[in-house]
Formats: structure tokens, C-alpha cells, sequence
């Protein structure tokens, strides 16, 4: 309820704010572009909104301060600190159009062309574009105020930190972004400069300026941050620092690939005989080298970063599974394009074959197939390598790296996929033959059907090798978690009336490990033997653990191994996240966590009961895997358009 109640007050402040700062700033243009007898409707809209803003704003944001000075948790929370950054954000975006909206004007100004034209600010003035930096910075100075004394009586536990931290991501992101597309039309303006495009090259060379000059120093002073901030062992850690430049990583290397792969493509159709002039390929291969430089100069920088982070991550298995998901992303992008490619050649040598005449027109899927293996080939086997090295590494090093969830999740998609695209291969083939042999023509249908045959024995190779790899691991794994199953000897201690649960623990076990020593002791029957203190693993019930039998106790103070306790009602003991459940449930959970901890793990439990955090679970990956896919259909467009 306070929760609710707090992001009330706080989202209305905000709201409330910004409907008072955009209506002082409309009140001043009207002021000064048209002064005292300016147009009614203007001089009432800006009345209106500051009328309307300032009280909504003074009402929620003083209650919100007296209840933070009250009360040190509504001071402390997280709804208040983000608060602080979303204000600052929010008046810190418009000085950064309007600086760009100035710039963009004055460029264009000074190469003599209309102001009219230009992409940022094209129907305002100076005038209004200072006064809107100054209303906002004095905003922005007002909250930056509060903010400081915050961060000067903050708890310990405060969420200032981590609001502030995904501040300076965003706008990191934010700076890059802006100053990639201002670099991308410099280069592209230069590109053609000798093109005399006339107003359109200039209005870009302007545009592309104010981008780049604005937002390069704010990308610079946040990256500087945030680099900086890493003497923190809080952000030297932060997961947020991790997912950022994988983004960045991810998204200059789709980049690189399509705009990479038109370039290929254009060279490819000049070296196989196409009459072109170089300033014709120039002119053609602009768009996209204009992108790839600066993509792919970004790109090097960042992975140089995302390595050093991998690398300095202080668990092995943590810094290892991290390498694992970059280099199994890149594979998959890797393998998805050289497929592709494989695909369009299969299909230009295919309508070649049947029909000669139509071999000029077709150097287009010739070149865009070879463009594509000649930058997909290289990707997926550099990338792919690291994935397969570790896995044949020995010990428990490539045990690991088979047993990984990201290792097996890369192989079943690509298996998942391949058997989908034979699949439709041939319910497209056989569609086809039964309508060409039951009376309904279809033109080329030799080409086609050699096309599907072809596709559909490049389908099954990658198939095949995707499956024999996941084969070799299942076996290797199999091997390696038996060896291990059979060196971890575990004990059960039960009572009589626990019989039944242990009996189901040994059935689940069986089928999970079945080389798992697992041995049942009856504590009714009398005291333990001496030799099963050698046992690796000591299950029981939470009933024993707290109210263990007299002759019990003192095995159990000399047993110096891992206990795993099974939590049970008991009356009076209450275990918070604890819910009744079927013995068949109970039993499994225990043999999935003696498993977990035979191979070295800790125990692990399932999906929470709330089933609210197991659809977040399921649509967080459905949404990973959206992601995914639409990168795949970014690049294959820009590959194959």
C-alpha cells in the first residue's frame, strides 16, 4: 500500500513539474517572440499549463519531502531515487535538442542554406531555444539540489546508487547512439561530396554535425563516469555494466555484418564482371560504408572492454558462462547468415542450371550468397571455436562446459531450427509436385524442386553435425556426472513413520543418477554405525534436525560434512516461502538437490510458487528469444534486400 501511495505522489510530482517548466517556457517564447499583444491562445496555454502544473506539483512534491523527512524509509526508497534521475533526465533531454537545434541552424546559416531545412529546430529561434536550456537547467539545478542533500544523509542501503547508475548507462547509450548517426553522415557527406548533390548533401553535412558535436562530449563525460565509477567493487560488479556492453557489442556486430555484407555484395558483383565506374561503386557502397566505420570502430573498442570485464571477473564458472553467451550469441549469428547465404546459392546455381538465359540477372542472389558466406563463415567459426575448445577440455573444466545451460540451449535452438526449416523444405516440395502432377502447372518446377532437394541436403548436414555434437556431449556428460554420482555416498536419516518419503527419494534418485550410493538408515532401529560417518552427504527432515534422539546427537556433532534438510510442519514452526506439497513433489526437489550437490553444485531450486514471478520467468524469454530473432531479420534484410 505505501508502495502504491509512493508512486503516486512521486509519478504526479514529476508530471506536475514538467507541465509547470513547459509552461513557463511557452509563456516566455510568447513574451518575447510576440511580446504583450501576442496571440491569445498562445499567452493562454502557457498561463494554463503553469497554473495547472504548479499546484499539482507543490501539492504531491511537498508531501513526498515531509513524508521523507518523517520517515527514513520513504527517504531511502527506490521509487524516490529514481524520481531524482527520471527529473534530471527529463530536463537535461530538452538542453540537448535545443543546443542541437541551435547548432543545426547556425551550420546551415553559414553554408547558405534555409533554415527550413534543417532536421533539429526547423520552426524556432534562438530565443526560444535558450529559454527553454535555461527554464530546464534551472530545473535541473533545483532537483540536482534535493538530489545532493539525499545522497548526504543516505542510509547504507540506499537505492541512489543503483538509480544513478542506470542514469549514466542510459545516457551513455543515449550519447553513442546520436553521435554513431551524426558520424555516419560526415562520412557519408564526404563519401559523396564530389557528387555535387547540391542542398540535400549540405543539410546532411549539418545535421550530421550538430548530432556529433553535441552528443560526442555527452557520451564522453558519462562513459568517463562510468569508467571511473569501477573503483567501486559495487559497479566492478554490476550485472547492468555487463548487459550494456553486451548491447553494444551485439548491436555493432549486426551492424558490421549487414552493412559489411552490402559492401561485400557491391565488390563481388565488380570483380564478377559488373560495368561499373569506381565512382559509380563509390556512389552505390556509401550508405553502407558510412555505417560499417564507425560501427565496426565501435565495435573493437567495446569488445576490448567486454573482455577486460570477462576477464576480470573473480569466480571462473561465472567468468567462463559469461565468455560462453557472448561467443554463442555471435555463432548464432554466425551460423544463421552462412546458412543463408548457403541457401541463396543453392538457388542462383539452381535457376542457372535450368535455365542459362537467366544467368546475368541472377548474379545478384550470386553475389548477395557469397557476400554472405565470405563474412558469416569467418564469425560462426571464430566463434564457435572457443564453445567447442572448452568443451573438450578434461577435468572439470569441460565438464562444465558441457553441462552448460547456454552451450545446450545454442545447440537444441540450432537443432530446433534446422528441423523447422526441413520442414517446411519439404512441405514446400511436396506441396509443389502433387499440384504440378495433379493438373496445375508449375513454371520451373525442375529448378525449384532441385532448389528444395539441395536446400533440404544442406539442412540435413547441419543437422547431422549439430546432432552428433550434442550426441558427444550427452555421452561425455553422462560418463563424467557418473563418476561423480558414484564417489558422493549419501546417507538418509529417517524415522519410522518417514519411511515412505525415503522410499521416494530412492525412486527419484534412481531415475536421476542411478550410480548415486544412496543408503536409507532407520534411526528407531538403534544407533548409527561408526563407518557411516565417511558418507559425503547427510539428508534428513527438519522434525530431526531440531529434535534429533539422544544417541543421535553426538554422531551428529562429530559428522563434519554437508547436511541438507527436508522442511516439514511441525507444530509452532513456521518457514517463510515454505507450502505444503505432494511426497512425490518433496521427493523429487530432494533427489534434484542431492544430484545438484554430487556434481558440485549448490542446491537449487525450481520456478517460485507465485505464479506471477513464473510468467515473468516465461515471457522474459520469450522476449529474449523475440530479440533474437528480430536481429536475425535485421541482418538477413539488410544481407538480402
Amino acid at each position: 500500500m505505501r508502495t502504491v501511495r509512493r508512486l503516486y505522489f512521486y509519478l504526479l510530482a514529476l508530471i506536475g513539474s514538467q507541465a509547470l517548466v513547459w509552461g513557463v517556457i511557452h509563456l516566455l517564447r510568447t513574451l518575447v517572440d510576440e511580446g504583450l499583444t501576442g496571440s491569445v491562445s498562445s499567452l493562454a496555454t502557457g498561463l494554463a499549463l503553469a497554473m495547472v502544473g504548479l499546484p499539482v506539483f507543490l501539492l504531491h512534491w511537498l508531501t513526498a519531502q515531509r513524508d521523507a523527512a518523517r520517515d527514513e524509509e520513504e527517504g531511502a526508497s527506490r521509487i524516490r531515487a529514481v524520481f531524482f534521475y527520471a527529473a534530471r533526465a527529463w530536463t537535461l533531454l530538452p538542453v540537448v535538442f535545443s543546443a542541437m537545434a541551435v547548432l543545426n541552424r547556425a551550420l546551415a546559416g553559414f553554408m547558405n542554406l534555409a533554415e527550413a531545412g534543417v532536421l533539429f529546430g526547423s520552426d524556432q529561434t534562438v530565443s526560444d531555444n535558450l529559454i527553454s536550456i535555461a527554464v530546464n537547467l534551472l530545473a535541473f539545478a533545483y532537483f540536482d539540489t534535493r538530489l545532493r542533500s539525499d545522497w548526504r544523509t543516505a542510509p547504507p542501503d540506499h537505492f541512489l546508487a543503483e538509480a544513478r547508475r542506470l542514469y549514466r548507462y542510459l545516457w551513455t547509450l543515449f550519447g553513442l547512439t546520436v553521435t554513431i548517426f551524426g558520424v555516419q553522415g560526415m562520412l557519408r557527406y564526404l563519401l559523396t561530396v564530389q557528387d555535387k548533390l547540391g542542398a540535400a548533401s549540405g543539410y546532411l553535412l549539418a545535421n550530421s554535425l550538430a548530432m556529433a558535436l553535441v552528443n560526442a562530449p555527452v557520451w564522453s563525460l558519462t562513459w568517463r563516469l562510468v569508467q571511473k565509477s569501477r573503483a567501486e567493487a559495487v559497479e566492478r560488479t554490476s550485472l547492468l555494466r555487463l548487459v550494456v556492453l553486451y548491447l553494444i557489442n551485439l548491436a555493432g556486430v549486426v551492424g558490421v555484418l549487414a552493412s559489411g555484407g552490402q559492401v561485400l555484395t557491391s565488390l563481388f558483383a565488380v570483380l564478377l564482371g559488373s560495368r561499373q565506374t569506381f565512382s559509380q561503386w563509390m556512389f552505390e557502397i556509401t550508405p553502407a560504408l558510412s555505417v560499417l566505420v564507425p560501427l565496426a570502430v565501435v565495435w573493437a573498442y567495446h569488445w576490448r572492454i567486454l573482455d577486460e570485464e570477462m576477464l576480470a571477473i573473480a569466480r571462473q564458472p561465472r567468468r567462463a558462462g559469461v565468455r560462453r553467451l557472448y561467443y554463442a550469441l555471435l555463432s548464432a549469428l554466425g551460423l544463421a547468415v552462412v546458412f543463408t547465404g548457403v541457401a541463396t546459392l543453392i538457388t542462383y546455381l539452381t535457376s542457372s542450371i535450368f535455365n542459362w538465359s537467366s544467368l546475368t540477372p541472377g548474379w545478384g542472389q550470386l553475389n548477395s550468397g557469397l557476400a554472405a558466406l565470405a563474412i558469416g563463415l569467418p564469425l560462426w567459426l571464430t566463434s564457435w571455436a572457443p564453445l567447442k575448445n572448452e568443451a573438450m577440455e578434461a577435468g572439470e573444466a569441460g565438464n562444465r562446459a558441457r553441462r552448460a545451460l547456454t552451450r545446450r540451449a545454442y545447440l537444441y535452438l540450432a537443432v530446433f531450427a534446422f528441423v523447422v526449416g526441413l520442414m517446411v523444405a519439404t512441405g514446400d516440395l511436396l506441396y509443389n509436385l502433387v499440384s504440378h502432377l495433379l493438373g496445375s502447372p508449375i513454371q520451373g518446377i525442375g529448378s525449384l524442386a532441385t532448389a528444395r532437394l539441395l536446400t533440404l541436403m544442406a539442412l540435413v548436414v547441419f543437422l547431422v553435425y549439430h546432432q552428433r555434437i550434442l550426441q558427444q556431449d550427452g555421452r561425455a556428460a553422462q560418463e563424467a556426472l557418473g563418476n561423480l554420482h558414484a564417489a558422493f555416498p549419501v546417507l538418509l536419516l529417517v524415522r519410522e513413520e518417514e519411511m515412505p518419503l525415503a522410499e521416494e527419494i530412492l525412486r527419484a534418485l534412481k531415475k536421476q543418477a542411478p550410480r548415486l550410493p544412496a543408503t536409507v538408515y532407520n534411526l528407531s532401529g538403534g544407533s548409527l554405525d561408526d563407518r557411516t560417518i565417511l558418507t559425503k552427504l547427510i539428508v534428513m527432515l527438519s522434525g530431526l534436525a531440531f529434535d534429533p534422539p539422544g544417541g543421535f546427537q553426538g554422531w551428529l556433532k562429530a559428522y563434519q560434512g554437508p547436511r541438507l534438510i527436508i522442511p516439514q510442519n511441525l507444530s509452532g514452526w513456521y518457514w517463510l516461502g515454505f507450502h505444503p506439497r505432494p511426497l512425490s513433489e518433496v521427493a523429487e526437489e530432494t533427489s534434484t538437490s542431492i544430484r545438484q550437490m554430487a556434481e558440485g553444485d549448490a542446491p537449487r531450486g525450481g520456478l517460485p510458487p507465485n505464479p506471477w514471478s513464473a510468467a515473468g520467468y516465461i515471457l522474459g524469454g520469450v522476449f529474449s528469444l523475440v530479440i533474437l530473432f528480430a536481429l536475425f531479420g535485421l541482418l538477413a534484410s539488410s544481407l538480402f534486400q
